[in-house]
């Protein structure tokens, strides 16, 4: 019995960013769901479950990190990393999510997610 994949939410708002890591995560064999915005995101989250957020840090309706608390509000457990190349990470809680600056591979990413989340049962 395989794993069934993982949900994983893309909040970016450059769509061909978006777009390509849509692919490359699809590729990869996660289930992805990928909007452009804040409300979208948390839109999405409320319509399906989700095992893994990507946000952007610069939204055009708001803050990456704004979206943490509402979206652990929905699912206490999930596992978020906040990707930005215009602030070094400082100003980001390390405890909340994990930082990680542009430009960053899908796979680089997907060795993250590995990382800071236990598999599901098989």
């Amino acid at each position: 019995m395989t794993c069934p994949p993982r949900h994983l939410l893309i909040v970016e708002d450059n769509h061909s960013l978006r777009q390509m890591l849509t692919w490359e995560f699809e590729d990869l064999g996660y289930q992805v769901t990928s909007v452009d915005c804040c409300s979208a995101a948390l839109a999405a989250a409320n319509h399906a479950p989700i095992d893994l957020a990507l946000l952007d840090y610069n939204l055009p309706d708001g803050c990456g990190t704004e979206l943490i608390a509402q979206l652990r509000g929905l699912y206490p457990d999930l596992q978020i990393v906040i990707c930005s190349g215009r602030t070094n990470g400082q100003s980001i809680d390390q405890k909340q999510c994990r930082f990680e600056p542009k430009p960053v591979t899908a796979k680089k990413l997907h060795s993250l997610f590995q990382t800071i989340i236990m598999p599901l049962p098989h």
